[in-house]
C-alpha cells in the first residue's frame, strides 16, 4: 500500500486553489510551520524512487557544490520541483504547462520533476502509475510515499512548485496555483541561464 496522507477539502486559496487535509493531523502539522522554506535558503537534498523505473534519483546528481561524486549528469542543472497528487484538480492544469515549460528548455541545463505525494490513505503506488499514463503526462516523476520530503519542503497544500539553483539554492516557491504562473517560471529560468553563462 502507497501511504498517504487522506486529504477531505479543497480551499481556495489567494489567486488559485490550494488543497490540503481538514483531517489529518500530519497535514495540519506542515501548515502550522508557515512558509519556512524561502527563496535564498538551501533545498533540501533527497533521494526518491522514479514512478515507473523504481530508480533512486538524487537531487545533489543536478544541483550543489560539489554536486554527488557519482553522478553521470554532465554539468549542473536548474531543477524544477512540481509536487502533486491524483486528488489535487488544480494540479491537472499546472502539469501540463510545465511540460510545455519543459519542451521550451529542451537542450538546456533545466530538469523537471513531478514529486507525487499527499495521496488519500487508499491510492496505491499502481493506481498513482495508471492516473500518470491516463493523464498522458511525461514530466519524470518521483514518489515521495512517505510524505518525509513534503515535510522537509514544507508542502502543506497542492500543487507547489520549487526552484532550486545550480548550486542548489531555493530561487523560487510557489504555493497554490496561479494563473499565470508559467510565465513567472520561465521567466526566472531564462534569468539563471543568463547568469550561468555569465559565470
Amino acid at each position: 500500500m502507497y501511504r498517504s496522507t487522506p486529504v477531505s477539502l479543497l480551499l481556495l486559496v489567494s489567486l488559485g486553489f490550494m488543497a490540503m487535509s481538514a483531517k489529518e493531523p500530519h497535514a495540519l502539522a506542515i501548515a502550522a510551520k508557515g512558509d519556512t522554506l524561502h527563496p535564498g535558503e538551501p533545498a533540501p537534498v533527497f533521494v526518491m524512487r522514479d514512478l515507473l523505473t523504481d530508480n533512486p534519483t538524487f537531487l545533489r546528481d543536478y544541483v550543489g557544490k560539489p554536486r554527488r561524486r557519482e553522478s553521470k549528469i554532465p554539468q549542473p542543472h536548474i531543477v524544477v520541483l512540481s509536487f502533486w497528487a491524483t486528488w489535487c484538480q488544480p494540479c491537472k492544469v499546472e502539469i501540463p504547462l510545465l511540460t510545455e515549460l519543459e519542451k521550451e528548455f529542451s537542450g538546456k541545463p533545466v530538469k523537471f520533476f513531478l514529486v507525487n505525494t499527499q495521496e488519500m490513505a487508499d491510492v496505491t503506488e499502481d493506481t498513482v502509475r495508471s492516473v500518470y499514463k491516463a493523464r498522458g503526462y511525461s514530466l519524470q516523476c518521483l514518489i515521495d510515499a512517505s510524505g518525509r520530503f513534503a515535510r522537509n519542503y514544507t508542502v502543506r497544500g497542492l500543487p507547489m512548485i520549487v526552484v532550486v539553483d545550480q548550486d542548489g539554492i531555493v530561487r523560487k516557491v510557489n504555493r497554490g496555483f496561479h494563473e499565470n504562473f508559467h510565465l513567472e517560471i520561465r521567466n526566472m529560468l531564462n534569468e539563471l541561464l543568463t547568469a550561468q553563462r555569465m559565470n
